[in-house]
Order: structure tokens, then C-alpha cells, then sequence
């Protein structure tokens, strides 16, 4: 059995966007040092976050080699072909593809549609007999079950007792063919991986994109008419080929019985799945009700490991289409059909109001008001992302509030204390932040104003100073990032920086008064220590013409840096 969880995360291409937090309808994601990897006990393989993942960093398990290893290990191994290939493979002939299938090596491809077919007629007979239950979960979605194993428990009991059609079909090949074949399915369904991994029924399990590079990678083309067409193993199977889009499965069961005495609905998608049974109440149901469940949006059509990113209408026409010319034909032979997987119920954890309290004031959550639940870190309300804090799958770095506040804090402190007068100004030229300094270097009325309205938001900077016109040069359209310049004004000198901040929109300036005796001293050990580096690399190359003379330069440059450094140094 292989206990590699079947999705994993690539933690170097992870780029801390909480995409897939967001995404996951049971968040079984755990966030460490910045990067979102998936918890095996929490998954239910839906393969959502592999899907919306931007940075590609949600990886499924690769068992191609796994595949290619049991072709050499098995003298006969039988591909268990889902019936989605249809959708997968828009204008190929089954023939064909089966053709294809057994270049690679395969004894024989058989249609897993085989095993929905013995799942509905198990199902025909079980509700032909009736039993007096209110209520029936379908069992063919592995996910789907798992879903409501882990996270509905209260509703597991009314999962019937039906294996899978791929674990239906497994069982009847290996029951044909004999106990030594090899099995591989090939379909769009991740949590196939999981029932290959538990069952060890069929062997492996791999995707539609991985089935296109192996054919890729042995250069075979399904297009190119040098595939022999060949046929379907022990046969062709029913309507069981509409089991991959919604009402599928209960189309089939109404090729064995009526269902005339049930109520039957079909939900796709998690999400569905959640409000269709949450809070429902199966001794309330005046007539017995059959759920047909999948997990995927649209069906087995639109499983995680599709390469086809057609729209589902398109897709869901060539999966009818197939399934019509499927056999006309009920199945009689029938392998044992009970077992579904084998799946706990996660424990729910409980939190105190004072760890949710205290967990909400480390983000800055200090009041009820404070609790934006903005979704923005993955979770739905900022005490689901606290809870998840509390049980270590979840950092306060994701709560975008508090890392703006953060920041913000640090940009205000640093404007604070900061020696020179910093301003900056939107594309208006009107004052959205500015430092007591900045004030103080604009003369007492400016100041005045400052102390009255600290950061003076809105004042307009081209009634207070000249400098207006760097940041105009700044903000205009195909303006420089960077101006600096010297402006007198008040008596004083001031060597003033504009730089963008937000191209055309936000700029900021540094002012430096170079009148100020602190200013002067540091200004001039700057230009003295300019002019030897600049002179020095002259002198050298006329050295020899000058001898003692360069040295004698270089000492009297660096004593005047001295001087002023000492005068420094007196006055500190």
C-alpha cells in the first residue's frame, strides 16, 4: 500500500497566495513558514486546489512509472478505461483508442462503465427489496464519500453498502481473468489514486494527461490512421457510460427497476453536497429519497485530471452521445459488490472563547468591528482563520488587515523619527503624509499647522512650498522615477529628492536643509571624500610625474575630513 498522499504542494513554486485555502471546501491545507501543503487526514482528494493552484505548486502523485513497471512485472495487465474518455478525446473512435491502448502493452482494455453497470443492478435489486430506510447516499464517488465519512458522519449510515464502480470492475476482471492479472485505470478522478492505494484492486491509478504523455512519449498519434481498431474486453458496456455526468447513475438504476416508490436528486460538487444534507432530517422524508453525489462540478467529466478545458456543455454532448450507442444489454453475472472506503471521521476540534479571543487580538482583532472577515487569508470569517491558527495550519501573516496595519505602523514610525523632513503627495498635490520635520523646515506658520493636524492629510504642498513643481516633473505621464535638486527657500538651502512611490499617482520627497551646521560638516566630508576618490585615480596615473606631490594631496584632503570629523565629535 502506498501512503504517499496522492496531492502534495512544491514548495519552491508556492507563492503564498492562499488560493488554494480559499478554494478547498474543507480547508485541509496547513500553512509552515509561508508555504500552503495539503493534510493528508483532512483531504478528500476533490483535487480542487490542484486545479485553481496559479503557480502550479499542487501536485498530484505521479504513478505513471508504476504503470509502466506492471507492464514488465505481469505477463497480462487489463487497463480499466473510465467512460469519461469520451469527453477526453472529442472525434476519436473507441476502436481505436483501444488500439492504441495495447501498443503501449496492455493485454486488454476494458470499460470501467462495466462496473457502473453491476453497481446499478445491485442498487435495482436493493431497492426492489426494500429495507424501509428514508434515505440512500450513492457509494460511487469515492470523494463524495469520503466527504461525508470525514466531515458529515451523522450521514455515513445512509451510504450504501455498494463498492465503487471501479472496485465493482476490478473484481469482476480479476474473477474473468484470474487473481495474477495486473489492473491500471485510466480516467480524470484523483480519489481513484486513493481506492488503488487501500484496495490494491486495481493496481494503480492514472489521469487523462498522463495517458497523453505516455502516448506522446512512444509517439503514438490517435490521428494519424495507422491504429488498428480493436474491441472491449469480456464486452461492451450499458449505461453505466453515464455514471461521469449528473443524473447518469440514476438513469442506469432505471434500467433495472422504475424507482417509481423514490425521490431521487443528483448534486455535484462539494460544496452542493454540504447544503443538500446539512441539516437534513431522513425521518422527516415522506417518501425514500436516492442522492446521487459527485463530487466534481458537472460530473466525472470535469475531474482534476482532464486535460480538456472545453465547456462542459461540449463535453457533457460527446459523453451522451457515446453513452448511446453503449449496449443494450442488463448485466447478470456479478462479483461481490459490498465495501466502501474505509475512511474515520476527523475530529472536530473544539476552541474556547478565550483562545478565540486571545488569537484574534495577535492580528490586531481587539473588538468585534475589527473582525472584517474579508476572506482574503483563505477562510470565511476571521474566527475560522484564528481557530486554524489555534490548531497550527494557519500563520497571522495571512490576515491581509494586520499586515497592512503592520506595515503601515512601521512606515509611520520610520517618517517619524527619521532626521530629514519626508512628504508625500498624490497626483493633486495634495499632502496625504508628512513628518514633524518637514513641517519645522517650512518655517513656524507650517509647523503651527502640523501640531494642529499631525500629517497635515490634505493640505495642498504647492501653497506651502516650491518644491510642488519636483513633484509635478515626478507624477506626469513618462515622468522620471527619481528628481533631485536644490531649492532655497526661507532663507535656506535644501537639497530635496522626489521619488515615485505609485507611477503617476503617489510620490514622496526627502529634504535635506543643507544650511543646518550638521548638515554643512557631513555635506562637506561627502564632497571632500568625492573629490579624492575622483582626483586619486588622475594622480595615479600621473604619479610618476608628480612623486611626493600626490601624497602630500591626499594627506591634506583627508586632514580637512579629519578636522571636520573632530569638530564632530566635540560637539556630540
Amino acid at each position: 500500500m502506498n501512503f504517499h498522499n496522492p496531492i502534495y504542494t512544491e514548495k519552491t513554486q508556492c507563492q503564498d497566495c492562499y488560493k488554494c485555502i480559499r478554494e478547498c471546501p474543507v480547508k485541509a491545507i496547513r500553512v509552515e513558514n509561508g508555504h500552503a501543503t495539503v493534510v493528508p487526514e483532512l483531504c478528500v482528494l476533490c483535487g480542487h486546489c490542484v486545479m485553481v493552484c496559479p503557480a502550479g505548486a499542487k501536485k498530484v502523485r505521479d504513478d505513471l512509472s508504476r504503470a509502466k513497471q506492471l507492464l514488465k512485472l505481469k505477463n497480462r495487465v487489463i487497463l480499466s478505461l473510465a467512460p469519461s474518455f469520451a469527453a477526453e478525446f472529442p472525434g476519436v473512435n473507441p476502436g481505436i483508442l483501444v488500439g492504441a491502448l495495447k501498443q503501449l502493452g496492455f493485454f486488454g482494455v476494458s470499460e470501467t462503465a462495466i462496473g457502473a453497470d453491476l453497481v446499478s443492478a445491485q442498487l435495482a435489486e436493493d431497492f426492489s427489496g426494500g429495507g424501509g430506510r428514508k434515505l440512500y447516499i450513492s457509494s460511487a464517488c469515492p470523494s463524495a464519500v469520503e466527504y461525508i465519512k470525514r466531515y458529515l458522519g451523522e450521514y455515513a449510515p445512509y451510504i450504501t453498502d455498494r463498492a465503487s464502480p471501479l472496485l465493482a470492475h476490478a473484481r469482476l476482471l480479476r474473477k474473468l481473468y484470474g487473481e495474477d492479472i495486473g489492473i491500471v485505470f485510466v480516467g480524470p478522478c484523483i480519489a481513484k489514486k486513493r481506492e488503488a492505494d487501500v484496495w490494491a484492486l486495481p493496481d494503480c491509478s492514472i489521469g487523462f494527461q498522463d495517458l497523453r504523455r505516455w502516448f506522446a512519449s512512444e509517439g503514438i498519434n490517435l490521428e494519424d490512421g495507422t491504429i488498428r481498431a480493436e474491441e472491449y474486453i469480456p464486452y461492451r458496456a450499458a449505461k453505466g457510460a453515464l455514471y461521469p455526468v449528473d443524473g447518469g447513475m440514476i438513469a442506469s438504476i432505471k434500467k433495472y427497476v422504475k424507482l417509481d416508490r423514490f425521490d431521487t436528486i443528483s448534486v455535484a460538487g462539494i460544496t452542493e453536497i454540504d447544503r443538500a444534507l446539512r441539516g437534513l432530517d431522513p425521518e422527516s422524508l415522506s417518501t425514500p429519497l436516492f442522492m446521487e453525489l459527485l463530487a466534481c462540478q458537472g460530473g466525472c467529466i470535469n475531474g482534476p485530471l482532464a486535460s480538456s478545458g472545453e465547456a462542459t456543455a461540449l463535453r457533457r454532448i460527446r459523453l451522451l452521445d457515446y453513452a448511446k450507442h453503449s449496449a443494450d444489454r442488463l448485466v447478470e453475472k456479478r462479483p461481490d459488490m459490498e465495501g466502501t472506503l474505509p475512511v474515520e471521521q476527523s475530529e472536530q476540534v473544539f476552541h474556547s472563547e478565550e483562545d478565540v479571543r486571545a488569537a484574534l487580538r495577535q492580528v490586531g482583532k481587539n473588538e468585534p468591528g475589527d473582525e472584517l472577515n474579508c476572506g482574503s487569508c483563505g477562510y470565511d470569517t476571521c474566527r475560522s482563520f484564528c481557530a486554524a491558527m489555534l490548531e497550527h495550519r494557519a500563520e497571522k501573516t495571512m490576515c491581509v488587515s494586520y499586515m497592512r496595519t503592520l506595515a503601515q505602523r512601521k512606515a509611520n514610525g520610520l517618517i517619524r523619527t527619521i532626521p530629514s523632513g519626508v512628504v508625500i503627495c498624490g497626483s493633486d498635490l495634495k499632502i496625504i503624509e508628512c513628518n514633524e520635520n518637514f513641517a519645522r523646515m517650512m518655517g513656524p506658520d507650517i509647523l503651527a499647522m502640523y501640531e494642529a493636524k499631525p500629517g497635515m492629510e490634505g493640505a495642498d504642498l504647492e501653497k506651502i512650498s516650491a518644491m510642488s513643481q519636483f513633484f509635478r516633473d515626478v507624477l506626469a505621464p513618462g515622468g522620471p522615477d527619481v528628481v533631485e535638486h536644490e531649492l532655497r527657500e526661507n532663507k535656506k538651502v535644501f537639497q530635496i529628492t522626489v521619488f515615485s512611490i505609485e507611477k503617476g499617482e503617489i510620490a514622496c520627497g526627502v529634504l535635506q536643509d543643507v544650511t543646518a551646521p550638521q548638515i554643512r560638516r557631513d555635506r562637506v566630508i561627502r564632497q571632500t571624500k568625492r573629490v579624492i576618490d575622483k582626483n586619486l585615480a588622475v594622480v595615479q596615473k600621473i604619479a610618476f610625474l608628480l612623486g611626493e606631490n600626490a601624497a602630500e594631496t591626499e594627506a591634506t584632503l583627508n586632514s580637512i575630513i579629519e578636522s571636520f570629523s573632530v569638530d564632530e565629535r566635540e560637539g556630540e
